[in-house]
């Protein structure tokens, strides 16, 4: 779930066309919103996507391989994810002894709700899942998942956040660069909304101060 977070939120807005998204001056920021149906489409794209398990307690492969019914609703990113577990092995103590439970193979349903925290000082976003409504096609595997709900559940992944590519301009005799920031981001209904702070520079062409140097000359 992280590295799809990851890739939604660094390449989504450089590969989207931007009549997708409204864009407005706030505070100096650029907010950029991201509508659900394209969120959708673009986590649907990256499937299968490996996930790494937030906790200790739980060993073993887990890979989304389905998503849908994605929605932007009260500050909350909700779904039905569809995973699958290679390996699993669920570690606990009892007694001060440690127990692996092997699970095995397992396919499960989950309707998923997540919230997001960021925090900017670090450049880190916190996703933080909560997890319900367990199903699958055999009994065995339900009781199971009831049984990894709580080592999946409510546990924050972070992420950290990379630079957006910069954009530049030419001019004869000067490169302009706008270096962008993550400067927020959260959930509003029906949109992922990133606040971008923007930082304008310049460099002069070495070549072209020279030969104007030489012309007057």
């Amino acid at each position: 779930m992280p590295r799809l977070l990851t890739t939604l939120l660094f390449l989504l807005p450089f590969i989207v066309p931007t009549h997708l998204f409204a864009a407005m001056a706030q505070d100096n920021n650029i907010t950029l919103n991201l509508p659900e149906s394209v969120l959708s489409q673009a986590i649907t794209e990256m499937l299968p996507l490996r996930v790494n398990p937030a906790t200790s307690g739980l060993k073993g492969s887990i890979t989304i391989i389905g998503i849908k019914d994605l929605q932007v609703r009260d500050g909350r990113i909700s779904c039905k994810l569809k995973l699958a577990g290679k390996n699993l092995r669920i570690l606990t103590e009892l007694a001060g002894h440690q127990i692996s439970l092997k699970v095995g193979e397992i396919e499960l349903n989950f309707t998923c709700s997540t919230k997001l925290r960021f925090d900017r000082a670090k450049q880190i976003l916190y996703i933080r899942p909560t997890i319900k409504g367990i199903s699958s096609s055999t009994r065995s595997n339900t009781d199971i998942g009831s049984t990894l709900l709580p080592l999946l559940n409510g546990r924050e992944y972070p992420i950290a956040m990379k630079e957006l590519a910069p954009l530049i301009a030419e001019t004869s005799d000067k490169t302009i660069a706008i270096t962008m920031q993550i400067a927020g981001v959260r959930v509003t209904d029906g949109a992922l909304q990133l606040s971008i702070s923007p930082k304008v520079s310049s460099t002069r062409h070495q070549i072209h101060h020279k030969e104007k140097q030489a012309n007057k000359s």
